[in-house]
């Protein structure tokens, strides 16, 4: 049936499932202050229950690979699908912070089992010419626009003076009627395998791995991994994380698959990069609206505009000025790109930090010049995240033999959760006021980038050692 076809399928469930999904991310960041004035909540409680979702992920994600060899995709979806509209719709009734960690922790582990599913069923059933494109929307353009769309409506709702429940109702209204419309598809249609057997699911599984590997970088491995004295046995993948998929050795054991990766050095410093550009992604969007409702006044709804737009701007021209590089096949070239850009990144931190502690020391004549200057360095901030993190990406998926690491969403856990707890050390053991320790908390996220930089730069080093042995 048309109702049915593959295309409808990937736009109802691997777009808008995940879109609404890390809508929740969105809309919590942009009621932390009505949820805040309302008492009860510390910094670092505020921080946890922007960080629980993505703890959720990161716990269930590595089972969602195994579960999903055993068990329908069709079930197994819709009980996950469940679990996130009534966790939704609980978080949306309470403000008992146990509850909400409980509820926001359910919410990230089913959205776990969606980031496994969706690209394995896009790699199934999507054509070569559209797959790369399928897999963008399904992930990073489907996460950005649901947790923008979640801040918008959020920050909108609650400054109009509605219950900060609203936007997470609206969140349980639309996942339900993506719930009916999946229980209404064919099982067969949701599978990401026609094996009838659990080898036969996991041996279709490692070749959509391998088929996404190469859609996602053409980039040829030889001369990018570290040199291993010992040979190494053969590997299989490990399918079953969206944080993290690791190629592993039939006879190596846990512990001895990770020292692998740890003795490679290069694999580890992307890693690190690439984790700290989340961070800082994910702690802006965390603070950011509190940051200039405090120190500049500034209406909720313009807080929330500023960020999408400046956000949305500087991340739009780094994609477009990597574009040339990341069809490239030269990875000293692809580090060179990043050290330029991460500089510029850091260039912005500088000048956010500057036009911050000026407005923070009260020099309220040059309000709208120091609310320039934060903007102006917010944007060239952007502008090099932008730009670096697919290239991150790519030097982390090519910097392994045997090994696949893949997106690293720990940034993603300690953007909400380690500005909130400078806030409160510096409250409680400095005696700081609200508008100090919110410049504390930005501080620490936009100074992520210069480990960023220090990382792409001693990674540059240790390829052109690799290079001129």
């Amino acid at each position: 049936m048309e109702c049915f076809s593959k295309e409808s399928i990937f736009w109802l469930f691997g777009v808008a499932v995940p879109m609404f999904m890390a809508y929740n991310g969105g809309a919590t960041a942009a009621t932390v202050d009505t949820l805040q004035q309302s008492g009860g909540w510390s910094e670092t409680s505020l921080g946890f229950l922007g960080a629980m979702d993505k703890i959720g992920m990161t716990l269930s994600a590595g089972i969602w690979g195994y579960v999903l060899q055993s068990v329908s995709s069709k079930v197994l979806l819709s009980l996950g699908l469940l679990v996130n509209v009534l966790a939704s719709a609980v978080f949306a009734m309470t403000m008992n912070s146990y509850v909400m960690y409980s509820t926001k922790l359910l919410i990230g582990m089913s959205e776990g089992l969606q980031w496994v599913w969706a690209p394995l069923w896009v790699v199934k059933w999507a054509d070569e010419a559209s797959l790369p494109l399928w897999i963008n929307l399904s992930g990073c353009v489907a996460a950005g626009v649901g947790s923008g769309l979640g801040m918008l409506v959020a920050g909108f709702s609650t400054a109009r003076g509605l219950p900060y429940a609203v936007p997470f109702q609206i969140e349980a209204a639309v996942l339900f009627l993506l719930l009916l419309l999946m229980m209404l598809t064919p099982g067969a249609r949701l599978a990401i395998s026609s094996a009838g057997t659990r080898d036969g699911v996991k041996q279709d599984m490692l070749q959509f791995e391998r088929r996404l590997i190469r859609s996602l970088s053409d980039l040829p491995t030889a001369g990018l991994m570290e040199s291993q004295d010992e040979p190494r046995p053969r590997a299989r993948a490990r399918t079953g994380s969206f944080l993290t998929t690791i190629r592993v050795s039939e006879d190596l054991t846990l512990c001895q698959q990770l020292g692998i990766l740890w003795s490679n050095s290069l694999f580890c410093r992307a890693t690190v990069a690439f984790a700290s550009s989340n961070y800082i992604n994910a702690g802006l969007a965390f603070i950011w609206i509190r940051l200039f409702i405090q120190l500049w006044t500034m209406e909720k709804q313009m807080s929330v505009v500023s960020f999408l737009v400046i956000t949305g701007v500087g991340g739009a021209i780094g994609i477009c000025l990597s574009s040339s590089i990341q069809q490239g096949n030269n990875m000293r070239r692809i580090l060179l790109f990043l050290r330029k850009a991460m500089a510029a990144s850091c260039l912005g931190a500088l000048v956010t930090v500057a036009g911050l502690l000026l407005q923070l020391h009260n020099y309220t004549n040059y309000a709208l010049a120091t609310l320039s200057l934060t903007w102006a360095g917010m944007v060239l901030l952007c502008i090099g995240l932008g730009a670096t993190t697919g290239l991150i990406q790519i030097v982390c998926n090519n910097s392994v033999e045997n090994e696949k690491g893949a997106n690293n969403f720990i940034g993603n856990s300690l953007g909400p959760l380690l500005p909130q707890m400078v806030m409160e050390f510096v409250i409680v053991f400095a005696g700081a006021s609200e508008g100090q320790a919110l410049v504390s908390g930005a501080v620490s996220i936009v100074g992520a980038a210069l480990l960023v930089f220090g990382c792409v730069t001693s990674a540059l080093a240790r390829v052109a050692r690799n290079t001129e042995s």
